[in-house]
């Protein structure tokens, strides 16, 4: 069997954007698609490992369009980190490599009206494995922490580069709503 290029990886994504309508139709294609390029590992690099300490993770951009749409990102979680909840204000596709990552869903209860406040219930969680992908929605809130003893590496794919979107990151404890930027390697 050929090896599962992130070209060719990029080429389908382009091709299933163009055809479905829908970013769920998009998200549930996507899917196998970064499931398959991530149980390749042909294309991994050794830079893709590599942890920015201030955030416990490393964003490493692999694709991304002139007009920030189709973001491919690896991300290497150190272990014992996360980030906390957060939306994406685009559709995302998320698939294992190495390690785990633990997401925790979460379902918005206040009305989104009073500007920084915002009030979040747990709703569901589960450990994202190698070769195990899940899809997100614009308006999904999820947590994600590296809850094993070794590094996680996995592949993200957006439909706008994360930084581009307006997303938000969310403190339970304080109930607050604030902008969510992350720094991305060179």
């Amino acid at each position: 069997m050929n090896n599962y290029s992130v070209e060719s990886y990029i080429k389908d994504i382009r091709r299933v954007v163009k055809e479905e309508v829908t970013q769920k139709a998009v998200t549930d294609r996507i899917k196998p698609l970064a499931e398959r390029l991530a149980g390749d590992k042909s294309w991994i690099k050794e830079e893709y490992y590599e942890v920015d300490i201030d955030q416990g993770f490393g964003l490493h951009l692999l694709h991304e369009e002139n007009d920030h749409e189709l973001a491919v990102f690896v991300i290497a979680w150190a272990p014992g980190k996360g980030l906390a909840p957060h939306n994406h204000k685009t559709w995302a596709v998320v698939a294992g490599i190495e390690g785990q990552e633990h997401e925790t869903n979460y379902k918005r209860i206040d009305d989104g009206s009073k500007y920084g406040f915002a009030n979040l219930k747990k709703t569901h969680e589960e450990t994202l494995y190698p070769g195990k992908a899940v899809c997100c929605l614009p308006e999904d809130i999820h947590s994600v922490w590296n809850n094993g003893s070794e590094l996680a590496l996995s592949i993200h794919t957006y439909g706008k580069h994360l930084n581009y979107t307006g997303r938000s990151i969310f403190d339970i404890d304080a109930k607050t709503e604030t902008p969510c930027v992350v720094r991305v390697q060179n």
